[in-house]
């Protein structure tokens, strides 16, 4: 994943509540996913294995904010153990195949969640950011942005 997309996804991070944060968990996992297939059609096992790992480190974290007060966690733990072992398989085999039968899987729950968090309307977690506007104003070589204050001020007043 390049630097573009990381700030990409901070920047919605930033700005998400709790659905909105797992769907956004589920799309740096289809960015891994399909860094590790590309890399895989290039010749290129080592850079594909690292994507892999990272699409093992992010089914992990998802598998442990999971809340086992709902009954629906236990199976979600269950299809997340799942993908960890086809992510492995891939890892240990060097090939694409585990990871396709993960993708079938994690597509399915990322459409999932997609809805729920469409439906959220909960605050954003993260409550002293800054809103950032995308507008129609672009420049030479990309998107304008703007920061937006909240009414609060980042620094000091001396």
């Amino acid at each position: 994943m390049n630097k573009d997309k990381i700030s990409a996804f901070t920047l919605k991070i930033a700005s998400s509540n709790g659905c909105g944060l797992i769907s956004i968990l589920y799309d740096i996992y289809g960015e891994y996913e399909q860094d590790a297939l590309d890399q895989f059609a290039a010749g290129q096992v080592d850079d594909a294995i690292v994507a892999l790992k990272k699409c093992a480190e992010v089914v992990n974290h998802l598998q442990k904010d999971l809340n086992f007060n709902y009954r629906v966690s236990s199976n979600l733990y269950a299809l997340y153990d799942y993908v960890q072992r086809n992510v492995s398989k891939s890892i240990y085999k060097a090939n694409e195949e585990g990871l396709l039968e993960a993708k079938k899987v994690m597509d399915e729950l990322g459409d999932a969640f997609d809805q729920v968090a469409k439906k959220d309307s909960s605050a954003p977690i993260m409550q002293n950011t800054q809103y950032v506007r995308a507008g129609v104003t672009y420049g030479r070589e990309a998107l304008n942005e703007s920061l937006m204050g909240n009414g609060t001020s980042r620094g000091f007043w001396v």
